[in-house]
């Protein structure tokens, strides 16, 4: 009895033994990389995203405070890359050791500028790689790609150590996909998604350009009129749900929402409409070139139809009490009958021999579906109203 009792425990020994055996050679051996993010004030670094170049296992992101942590398997010296929607991105280097923790320098971010973005590619992740580019994907931009540098221009910070950044302005605000190229020594190039991007759509490197809620618009109107009040002038957009009135001497600024075309459009008793079309997509502040509007002579009716204010316009026209209800008259987009440019997206019809009174009238935009004129001098529950000299 005494000799199973005994064999029973020197068996059980031997099997914790060889359990510690195997749960030690389970332990992976790493270290731990302690670190900040810190962000202009008023900003919050939560969810900005931290990995390592040449490992794309190793992924943080940071807390409210800053603070984040990451694991790697091996020691040496590692290039960490910080990246958020509202930040530009930004970079450290850290020394690590295996089984010991380290606190990596701070990664200070700068916040994203409206329309610019900027990119880091390095040798890291593509040792044979001797230059690097970027290709744009949607929007694409003119030329397609545009080179990166390690030069200590262009938004790098340190030439020749082997990180190479490129930052673009007047970009296209919003969602922008693009490619990483880079040359190998070879001279062939290689196209490779952006181990440290963003996001990902369409199969593609994605990343946020930063676009302005509220955008502005100033400039000056000028006439054929000598010491001219403008201050009776209406400057309108989005079917006139925003206007404003001119200064006197013709000047204005123009809060405006949107990104990418948009109209203005002026009007008065006085003046004959007149719309433009504006580029919001790459700019906070748009200085409008100088607009010349032009006064009504005796006679003379002109009516505009902003194509964008409305879904499916096809072959529009305009009818009214001044050329009857059953002649619809067309309207032009090319420069002709007192179209301003052709192709931009106005519509326009300039009427000469009219008597003077005041007419009513309204747009086809279709051959289905009548409208009043947005941008009307005045209307009724009907129709919008326009006066003739």
């Amino acid at each position: 009895m005494m000799k199973k009792t005994l064999m029973a425990i020197l068996l059980f020994c031997v099997a914790v033994m060889s359990g510690g055996c195997v749960q030690e050679a389970l332990v992976v051996p790493v270290a731990v990389v302690n670190g900040k993010i810190v962000v202009p004030p008023g900003q919050v670094p939560l969810g900005v995203k931290i990995t390592v170049a040449g490992m794309s296992s190793a992924v943080a992101y940071a807390g409210d405070s800053g603070k984040y942590s990451i694991e790697l398997r091996k020691s040496g010296r590692f290039l960490l890359i910080a990246r958020g929607r509202d930040f530009d991105v930004g970079y450290t280097w850290v020394d690590v050791e295996l089984e010991k923790t380290v606190d990596a320098p701070n990664i200070s971010l700068s916040g994203k500028i409206v329309g610019e973005a900027l990119w880091v590619a390095s040798i890291v992740d593509f040792p044979d790689a001797t230059d690097f580019s970027i290709k744009s994907v949607d929007p694409v931009w003119q030329p397609v790609s545009a080179k990166m540098y390690d030069d200590g221009s262009h938004g790098d910070l340190l030439a020749n150590d082997g990180i190479f950044t490129l930052r673009v302005n007047n970009l296209t605000t919003g969602s922008q996909q693009y490619s990483l190229e880079y040359t190998k020594a070879d001279g062939k190039t290689e196209t490779k998604m952006d181990p440290h991007r963003e996001n990902t759509r369409n199969g593609y490197s994605e990343q946020y350009v930063l676009e302005s809620t509220v955008k502005l618009a100033r400039g000056y109107v000028t006439s054929d009129l000598n010491s001219t009040d403008y201050s009776k002038v209406k400057l309108a957009t989005k079917k006139g749900s925003r206007s404003m009135f001119l200064n006197t001497d013709g000047g204005y600024s123009f809060a405006m929402e949107g990104n990418g075309r948009e109209y203005l459009v002026f009007r008065s008793t006085d003046f004959h409409i007149r719309a433009i079309p504006i580029d919001l997509s790459t700019v906070t502040l748009y200085d409008v070139p100088t607009i010349a509007i032009s006064s009504k002579r005796p006679g003379e009716l002109k009516v505009v139809l902003v194509a964008s204010d409305f879904a499916d316009v096809k072959d529009p026209t305009v009818v009214g009490t001044f050329k009857g209800w059953n002649q619809p008259q067309q309207l032009y987009d090319d420069g002709t009958n007192g179209d301003d440019a052709a192709g931009d997206g106005v519509y326009t019809r300039l009427f000469t021999g009219i008597a003077p009174g005041t007419y009513e009238y309204a747009f086809n935009i279709n051959k289905d579906n009548q409208v009043k004129d947005p941008y009307q001098e005045s209307g009724n529950s009907t129709y919008s109203m326009i006066g003739v000299k």
